[in-house]
């Protein structure tokens, strides 16, 4: 086995991993890691198009429009016209939805506990580094980007 190879294997494991752990965490609530991403994106950043939106997932950055209308129907956003855009509409949480968005964040914290109890600062860092060399200029890396510039 090459040291590459075991090193992909090693973040598709690690992503599953935290994946079904933050999913399991999310599960009373009725909620997907997916959906999960598009209430706090909402909540952090206001009304957004579809188009705004996709630009902060990495879930579903090239395809949400079934995953909106899914949450959309279990009434936790709601579509309104873009007032600067007549062909356009903008995505907002419900009051359900913001609600929906309070809990997940708090969801959040305890997962991002798990993860400190597993690694420390330093690790995690160093982490975000190297994934992040290894995203450069793929759409993922731009969606993280978006999503965390100038919220550091």
């Amino acid at each position: 086995m090459t040291l590459p190879k075991r090193f992909r294997d090693t973040i598709l494991a690690a992503q599953r991993s935290g994946h079904r752990v933050f999913a399991d965490m999310l599960r009373p609530l009725g909620l997907t890691p997916a959906w999960a991403e598009v209430l706090t994106t909402l909540q952090e950043n206001g009304p957004l198009s579809i188009r705004e939106l996709s630009r902060f997932l990495i879930c579903e950055a090239d395809h949400p429009s079934r995953l909106i209308k899914r949450i959309e129907d279990k009434g936790l956003i709601t579509r309104t016209p873009d007032p600067t855009d007549r062909r356009a509409v903008k995505l907002a949480l419900t009051d359900s939805g913001e609600g929906a968005a309070d809990k997940v964040a708090g969801i959040e914290a305890g997962f991002n506990e798990w993860i400190e109890q597993r690694l420390n600062a330093d690790n995690v860092d160093t982490t975000i580094q190297t994934l992040e060399r290894l995203m450069k200029g793929t759409p993922e890396a731009r969606s993280l980007e978006n999503r965390y510039t100038d919220k550091q």
